[in-house]
């Protein structure tokens, strides 16, 4: 066999040219063009018109995979405005004027860094001044 790239020989059994490395094709052997059949007649026979003829399956249409969402981004999170938080819940209870004032200077530090870095409003921050606020306050009332 010889390669069509190069015209180098090579054995009948290589799958590619030993010379250039390029696929060898294998040479068809040459058969005798098959018999055309009968030609068909222009005016169908009476049992061919009465039959109905099936219609052609319908193929579904072919929908392609959408590819792999990519990971969605974390999301920032207002931890200083999470700790005014809990501050906040905490000064109910125990220590209420440290926790109370620790919650809003935390709160107001939180909120104001949050809105800088994301220019989104920081709640946990927000909730946290409040709850110090109305803590002090009611600590005050009843005095």
């Amino acid at each position: 066999m010889f390669c069509g790239e190069c015209g180098a020989q090579n054995p009948d059994s290589n799958q590619f040219c030993r010379n250039c490395g390029k696929p060898l094709t294998q040479r068809q052997p040459a058969t005798q063009p098959a018999a055309q059949p009968a030609p068909l007649p222009l005016v169908p026979s009476p049992a061919a018109q009465s039959a109905p003829v099936p219609p052609a399956p319908v193929q579904p249409p072919v929908i392609a995979a959408a590819p792999a969402p990519a990971a969605a981004p974390k999301r920032p999170r207002n931890w200083l405005g999470i700790v005014s938080f809990i501050l906040g819940i905490l000064s109910w209870g125990i220590l209420t004027i440290i926790f109370a004032i620790g919650a809003i200077l935390l709160g107001i530090a939180g909120t104001f860094l949050f809105r800088k870095a994301t220019g989104r409003i920081g709640i946990s921050g927000i909730i946290g001044i409040v709850l110090g606020i109305a803590a002090i306050a009611v600590t005050i009332a009843l005095g």
